[in-house]
């Protein structure tokens, strides 16, 4: 048996409204995003560093090499432009951020194969090797150079960083309607 509530006092909850139910969305893991911010950081520090590195050494080039180097150090330069404003405004949960640290990371990624097609096509580089051996090994080794930017790539345009990018403006959800409570349950009279 149960006892009716005390007087000026609410009733008990009533059971849940029949039909759908809505539970309330657990927020997405923000681990891709966060890790995709982490290595655009580190990506654009290395950009900055390899880019001035590279301005410094144009005039130790050979003559025929010189746009290349200045090509990649303008990349690299280009690449910190945009991965470390990219990575603030993903840890911001800006979807800006996130198009930012993929296009400096495709932006490493096409330099790099922009070089190894320059570098294996120069018999100064590839005069002992067959073509074959010369790209397989620069590519190899690309492959693995061009690692970090390829897992930015990938961690920066999979769905779950995008959700988690969105997620922080959508208005909260609320549970679904309850029943009005029964008559002579309202809220008690106001005292004058």
């Amino acid at each position: 048996m149960t006892y009716p509530p005390q007087p000026g006092q609410y009733p008990a909850a009533p059971p849940p409204y029949p039909g759908d139910q809505y539970s309330l969305q657990q927020p997405p893991s923000g681990g891709t995003a966060i890790t995709a911010g982490v290595l655009a950081i580190l990506g654009a520090l290395w950009g900055v560093v390899i880019g001035i590195m590279n301005f410094g050494v144009v005039d130790d080039v050979v003559e025929d090499l010189k746009w290349l180097v200045i090509f990649q150090g303008t990349v690299y330069l280009l690449e910190f432009a945009t991965l470390l404003p990219g990575a603030i405004l993903l840890f911001l949960r800006k979807p800006a951020g996130r198009w930012l640290v993929a296009a400096g990371s495709a932006l490493h990624i096409a330099q790099g194969l922009v070089a190894l097609v320059v570098l294996s096509s120069d018999d100064r580089f590839t005069r002992d090797l067959d073509s074959a051996t010369a790209i397989g090994g620069g590519f190899g080794g690309l492959l693995v150079a061009l690692s970090p930017a390829i897992a930015t790539l990938v961690l920066a345009l999979v769905p779950l960083t995008g959700r988690w990018c969105e997620w922080g403006k959508r208005p909260p959800q609320q549970p679904g309607p309850y029943q009005a409570p029964p008559p002579g349950y309202g809220p008690p009279p106001q005292q004058w």
